[in-house]
């Protein structure tokens, strides 16, 4: 058997696109799990289309229930990087918090073994606390950046090894090509943590009109949440708003 191993299948295909061996059914499962919360076999045409606009509900009152989070809630910073005050203006409050995670590690416990230069390409070779080399390249005539970990080709979140790469060119903004659109904020949500440095932009612009918009659902969603389990104050409540 171990004779034949060359016909083995790898356990990773971290250098392979997989999105080739992935089925219409297998991209639509996670959908499927969803709508099947709100959905049973036995139902008509109606209550099919009734649980499927109780579905799309649902996602809409999540979705406005994590922009609320992310437009109330104030990062706290654990480092003095201008990165993660970067960080703290354009990711939503999940995605920061798994950032400023790498950002730490960045700062506390990768450390750079060698540097080199091949071309236009910069190769820094760092070392984590589990005593692990990695390898980050810096491609000087496109300005992108590439590790050897592969998570931001993974997840779309800038690894440990390349913020220790951007600190180490005394960097204050994250690059555009390494934000990851999935975890960023809403562009109406406000921005904090900035100011600090004239250098820093924000990227987010403010309309009035939704701001005020989204003060007034804050405010909604302060109510609710004390009135709740008072059934004479939610009546009244509900009276006020008829």
């Amino acid at each position: 058997m171990f004779a034949s191993q060359k016909f083995w299948v790898p356990a990773f295909f971290r250098d392979f696109p997989m999105s080739s061996l992935i089925k219409t059914t297998s991209i639509s499962e996670s959908q499927n799990i969803f709508f099947k919360r709100y959905s049973k076999s036995r139902s008509n045409l109606v209550k099919f289309l009734m649980n499927y606009n109780n579905a799309l509900d649902g996602q809409r009152s999540n979705n406005n229930r994590l922009e609320y989070l992310d437009f109330n809630t104030i990062p706290t910073l654990k480092t003095n990087s201008a990165l993660e005050k970067h960080a703290s203006t354009i990711y939503s409050d999940s995605g920061f918090k798994l950032i400023q995670s790498e950002i730490e590690e960045a700062v506390d416990n990768v450390t750079m073994v060698t540097v080199s230069y091949i071309g236009e390409n910069e190769i820094y070779v760092v070392n984590d606390k589990f005593l692990k080399n990695w390898t980050v390249s810096y491609s000087t005539s496109f300005d992108s950046y590439a590790c050897s970990c592969k998570m931001f080709g993974r997840i779309r979140l800038v690894c440990s090894h390349i913020f220790w790469v951007l600190r180490n060119k005394k960097m204050k903004l994250i690059p555009n090509e390494l934000h990851g659109g999935r975890w960023l904020k809403s562009k109406f949500v406000k921005a904090v943590h900035c100011g600090f440095d004239d250098d820093i932009e924000t990227f987010i612009v403010v309309d009035e009109t939704k701001q005020e918009y989204r003060d007034m659902h804050g405010d909604f969603y302060d109510i609710a949440r004390l009135i709740e389990g008072d059934g004479d104050k939610i009546r009244a409540f509900r009276q006020i708003m008829a």
